[in-house]
């Protein structure tokens, strides 16, 4: 029997250690009965060996800095009443979590002949004390940006969505909705700046985005788009 998106979804978080302990469970008793679930199982535990020696490197303070001077051009109102410290690193287990998200997103049937397959950009968007908050995968050729809520919470404002090429201008790709995933099409003007390297960034703003198209609350979470 096939699997659905759900079965690869379980079997990937089960090698990454996000299920809670009940679900484990049911899924490590699944592998024993379904072979093309202890397959897809070991696929993504053959994968999770392999980053195993990668090593978490802090991007340089020129990128955090060019971050800081994009987004706070005007003065910052923290909904929280004090201001986060910002997250200064993408690990190996968030890029993993965009890994996986991004691998059902993209993923054709097998047994059908398909095109070579386009490269997809993702990026797990970090927040204070290096737990991902977003991840995100984009299909350049198509121009659709799928957006992940992992654990997201700007209280009584609303998440903005902001890219930042080398440029170093902090353009907003819109509001972003923190309870479901979303696929947003990306203007075709704007589509050259998501590219390796360039950075997500995320503020609280008032409802309907930021006036004037410029960011008013602090960055929450960051991180910088890579390739699979």
């Amino acid at each position: 029997m096939r699997l659905t998106d759900e079965d690869i979804a379980t079997a990937g978080e089960l090698a990454l250690g996000l299920l809670d302990k009940a679900e484990a469970a049911q899924a490590r008793a699944r592998l024993a009965d379904d072979p093309n679930f202890a397959s897809e199982h070991a696929k993504w535990s053959d994968r999770m060996v392999a980053m195993e020696p990668l090593e978490e490197e802090a991007p340089s303070p020129a990128v955090w800095s060019r971050i800081d001077a994009a987004i706070t051009s005007q003065p910052r109102q923290d909904n929280t009443g004090t201001r986060l410290r910002i997250w200064q690193g993408l690990t190996a287990a968030s890029f993993a979590v965009a890994l996986v998200l991004a691998t059902m997103l993209w993923r054709q049937p097998e047994t059908q002949p398909v095109p070579a397959q386009p490269q997809i950009l993702v990026a797990a968007i970090g927040a204070e004390g290096g737990r991902e908050s977003v991840a995100a995968n984009y299909n350049p050729q198509t121009g659709a940006l799928q957006i992940i809520p992992i654990s997201l919470d700007t209280g009584t404002l609303y998440p903005e969505l902001w890219i930042i090429p080398e440029d170093g201008v902090a353009r907003s790709l819109g509001m972003i909705d923190p309870s479901k995933p979303a696929v947003h099409s990306i203007p075709q003007a704007m589509r050259p700046h998501l590219h390796k390297g360039a950075l997500f960034a995320i503020t609280p703003e008032p409802e309907g985005g930021a006036p004037g198209g410029k960011a008013t609350g602090p960055v929450i979470a960051k991180g910088a788009i890579d390739t699979i």
